[in-house]
């Protein structure tokens, strides 16, 4: 189901890990994209509507020292660990 093709209630699982898209009008699963703006998870249409090219372009200017980009998968978040724990041994 596209954006926007959903006008009903909220399941119970939205915005979480593998549930519904968090966004508004989208129901579709799972949502396994993390925003760390909103910290909700999103269907990966949701994500790659979101995070477009003005998307990144703003994520980079307001968050230059994230050092991740605005979306990320678990398994992206889990790589990342073991380098930011090196970081602070």
């Amino acid at each position: 189901m596209a954006y926007g093709d959903y006008d009903g209630p909220d399941r119970p699982d939205k915005g979480k890990e593998g549930g519904s898209c968090n966004r508004t009008r989208c129901q579709c699963s799972p949502a396994d994209w993390y925003n760390h703006g909103s910290y909700a998870w999103y269907c990966g249409e949701c994500k790659d509507q979101i995070y477009d090219a003005v998307g990144q372009l703003h994520w980079a200017k307001d968050f230059p020292n994230a050092g991740h980009p605005m979306f990320e998968t678990r398994e992206m978040m889990d790589a990342r660990k073991p380098i930011a724990e090196a970081k602070i041994s």
